[in-house]
C-alpha cells in the first residue's frame, strides 16, 4: 500500500506537464524500439523457426499497442503530411470565400446604394408634387375667399 505522502507526490508528478510530455515520449520510443527488436529478433534467429506463429503474434503486439493509442511511426507521418496538406487547402479555401464574399458585397452595395438613392429621388419627388399640389390649391382658394 501507498502512504498518503507517497500518493501526493505522485499526484504532483503526474500534473507536471514536462513529466507528461516526457513519459509519453519514453513510451512511444520504449514501445518502437520494442517492437524493431522484436521484429529483428523473430526475423533473423534461428528460434524464429520454432514458432510458426510469429507473425501472428507481431500483429496482435501491433493491435494491443494501437488499443493503447499507439499509432506507427510511418502511419504517424503519413497522417502528418496529409494534416499539413488539409490545413494549407483549408488555409487557400478559406482566403478564397473571404475574397468571393468581399466581392459579393462590393457589388452588391453597390447596386443598394443606387437602389436607395433612386428611392430618395422618387421620394423628394413625390414630395416636391405634394408640396406644389398643395400650393396650387391654397392659391385657388385664397382668391374664392377674398370675393
Amino acid at each position: 500500500m501507498m502512504t498518503e505522502q507517497q500518493i501526493k507526490m505522485m499526484m504532483e508528478m503526474l500534473s507536471n506537464p514536462m513529466f507528461k510530455q516526457g513519459a509519453n515520449e519514453f513510451f512511444k520510443i520504449a514501445q518502437q524500439q520494442g517492437m524493431e527488436a522484436a521484429s529483428k529478433f523473430w526475423g533473423l534467429s534461428p528460434e524464429s523457426q520454432a514458432f510458426p506463429g510469429v507473425d501472428k503474434m507481431m500483429e496482435r503486439m501491433a493491435d494491443f499497442y494501437q488499443s493503447l493509442g499507439y499509432v506507427p511511426q510511418a502511419k504517424y507521418e503519413s497522417l502528418l503530411k496529409e494534416y499539413a496538406a488539409l490545413k494549407t487547402e483549408n488555409q487557400m479555401l478559406t482566403d478564397t470565400l473571404r475574397d468571393l464574399q468581399q466581392r459579393f458585397a462590393a457589388e452588391n452595395s453597390a447596386k443598394a446604394q443606387q437602389a436607395w438613392q433612386e428611392v430618395v429621388d422618387k421620394q423628394l419627388e413625390m414630395s416636391r408634387e405634394v408640396t406644389k399640389s398643395f400650393f396650387d390649391v391654397l392659391k385657388q382658394s385664397s382668391p374664392t375667399k377674398g370675393e
